[in-house]
């Protein structure tokens, strides 16, 4: 009898098993593949990464000037101009290139092209700075520093980077009314600057006089809407607040990321019960700001018990982007 059909199975089943052993070939090389082009997409972005910090390391340094100056570059390549002296904000400028990471990460993010954009309490102008790149030329920002030293600095900065036809530094500080006040400061810690009340102690300490506006009168034309303003007065919000209520009132998609600190409100004579009632009558409503940036919706009331210390908060009339 022909062993013909055995000889055929045979040969269908060696084929079968040379396909079974191609098709595992075939898979194997396809998620080598995969694997390969993943490794290949993260090299990529790791090169892009450290390139950015080798080259400001490499390729940019901060250099002395002269006076208690240097110029720095931030970590996007920003040139800033820096008070030597400052061992709380200066220091971390000058040798990482970078200030508050979380914060100025989330204000990137609520900063958009062709918006207008408020820094009250500037310092350095970090904020004004990172807000001047993103809203471009079509956008606008105006930033507040009453210490003449480093309100220079910042304008020197906006200029430096190309800044000046769409950002301004005013020379003064942010209150309830047009006026002067002292300005209690300590170079060694420019973060710390407070306007002192008339009559209080603190006016004998080491400071300067500082011219104070209302951004009411500051900025009258109605048709003037800040979209984020940033503010960092050392307890002095509530008399910058009670100085921009019209502004607030028709700027329905302001939001603000500031300071909430209780003690420093209470000295400065408009206490944090004030600040959140008019936040609150103005419909606006606050956000916890987490240390990875990171938002958490909160009530005036839960942030007036719970609030110990310094408290970063975004405020806003409806949740921030």
């Amino acid at each position: 009898m022909s062993d013909a059909p055995g000889r055929f199975i045979d040969h269908l089943t060696g084929w079968r098993r040379r396909l079974a052993r191609e098709t595992l070939l075939t898979e194997q090389a396809k998620r080598t593949e995969e694997r390969l082009m993943r490794i290949e997409r993260r090299l990529e972005e790791a090169i892009a990464y450290f390139a950015v910090r080798s080259n400001r390391l490499v390729d940019s340094q901060s250099v002395y000037l002269g006076d208690n100056t240097a110029v720095t570059f931030l970590e996007n390549g920003i040139r800033i101009l820096v008070d030597t002296r400052s061992i709380d904000i200066g220091i971390h400028l000058l040798t990482l290139g970078r200030w508050e990471t979380a914060y100025t990460a989330l204000f990137s993010r609520l900063v958009q092209p062709g918006h207008k954009v408020l820094d009250i309490g500037a310092n350095h102008g970090v904020y004004a700075l990172l807000a001047s790149q993103i809203v471009g030329p079509t956008g606008r920002v105006d930033a507040f520093e009453p210490n003449p030293r480093l309100a220079r600095l910042v304008d020197l900065s906006l200029r430096l980077n190309g800044f000046s036809p769409w950002a301004r530094l005013h020379a003064v500080g942010a209150s309830e009314r047009t006026g002067t006040a002292r300005l209690v400061l300590n170079d060694n810690f420019s973060g710390g600057a407070a306007v002192a009340l008339s009559g209080s102690a603190e006016r004998a300490s080491p400071g300067v006089e500082c011219r104070l506006v209302a951004l009411d009168e500051m900025f009258a034309d109605p048709s003037y809407r800040p979209d984020v303003i940033k503010m960092d007065v050392e307890g002095h919000e509530g008399q910058a607040l009670r100085g921009m209520r019209r502004m607030l009132e028709r700027s329905p998609d302001v939001r603000i990321m500031m300071e909430f600190v209780p003690e420093m409100m209470a000295r400065s004579g408009a206490p944090a019960a004030e600040v959140a009632a008019m936040f609150g009558g103005l419909g606006l409503h606050p956000w916890m700001i987490g240390e990875d940036g990171t938002l958490t919706a909160i009530g005036w009331d839960t942030l007036l018990a719970e609030a110990s210390g310094i408290q970063n908060i975004v405020v806003a009339r409806v949740a921030p982007n």
